[in-house]
């Protein structure tokens, strides 16, 4: 019998990374957020083929996206990396950074990839910068392994 593993918010975690060399990356982990939401986006192409009087749908691609907001505390490591694109009204590759995505459970699956970071607001009543993540390029597929206390990749 397959053990099965209860997942909850604290499963799914979501790093920013900061680029310290080649090849070399400090993991900002988004920790002060109470929303996480992964839309897939899938872009669906229509067929209307000769032999059917129905069109086909056939999802030709994913643009995923994860809605996200953090905290106002400063000294907070993914903070600090989003304050920083808001304030300087951050554009282009200065809004792209690598991006990881540990799913957790039983097999701890990861997405490891680029994202754009889309900074919409800062409310500062409720204390709380909002932005989306846009995942871009291709996504790697592999394993995160938390063992060390901080995340590592493994494909």
């Amino acid at each position: 019998m397959e053990r099965m593993v209860g997942l909850n918010r604290t499963s799914y975690i979501p790093f920013i990374g900061v680029p310290l060399g080649p090849d070399v990356i400090r993991w900002e982990r988004i920790d002060k957020t109470t929303i996480f939401t992964l839309e897939l986006n899938p872009e669906i192409a229509n067929y209307k083929y000769i032999d059917s009087k129905i069109p086909e749908n056939i999802i030709t691609n994913y643009k995923p996206t994860i809605a996200q907001e953090i905290e106002l505390i400063e000294g907070n490591g993914a903070y600090n990396i989003l304050f920083a694109t808001l304030y300087n009204l951050a554009v282009g590759e200065n809004c792209r950074f690598p991006f990881l995505l540990c799913f957790g459970g039983a097999y701890n699956f990861a997405w490891l990839t680029e994202a754009t970071l889309v900074v919409s607001e800062l409310n500062a009543v409720e204390r709380k910068i909002k932005f989306k993540i846009n995942i871009d390029g291709d996504i790697k597929r592999g394993m995160c392994d938390m063992s060390s206390g901080e995340p590592v990749f493994k494909r």
